[in-house]
């Protein structure tokens, strides 16, 4: 009769590959849960960094129209905003006065006091912007009574 010498060595191995495998298949969904962890947390801090640089990009067009207002004290856009490129990023802004409508931007509640409205967009973050200027007619002196930022 010839003797096995083999015998117990297949049993342990039938044994340790679904062992392996389980342990190879939780590392690896540890691995790809860790991936979408880094993911998001990195998302959410460009978020951020985009949201504040598109409230600059606000500001430089409020700046920007104030600039505009002082140089021609009849200076408005009314209903169509102009568009103007902030460091790679773009700002459109509305500038009105004595003007209310129902569709526009430009719904000027004060007569005489020159409303501004900019929304400075960074990738896919908006962040907008108003501001009150109050121009006297006589000598021309322009002052800003207010930047608040408004909702979406």
């Amino acid at each position: 009769m010839i003797k096995n010498n083999f015998s117990g060595i297949g049993e342990k191995g039938m044994t340790a590959l679904p062992t392996v495998l389980l342990i190879g298949g939780v590392i690896i969904e540890i691995a790809i849960a860790g991936v979408f962890i880094v993911y998001f947390l990195g998302q959410s801090s460009f978020g951020v960094k985009w949201s504040a640089e598109a409230l600059a990009a606000g500001r430089t067009g409020v700046y920007d129209a104030v600039l505009k207002i002082i140089r021609e004290k009849n200076f408005s856009t009314a209903a169509t905003p102009y568009t103007l490129a902030v460091g790679g990023h773009s700002v459109q802004i509305w500038v009105c006065r004595n003007s209310k409508t129902v569709v526009s931007y430009c719904d000027t509640v004060v007569a005489g006091k020159y409303e501004i409205t900019s929304l400075g967009n960074a990738r896919n973050k908006y962040r907008r912007l108003r501001a009150f200027l109050n121009v006297n007619d006589v000598n021309g002196e322009a002052k800003v009574e207010s930047i608040s930022e408004i909702a979406l």
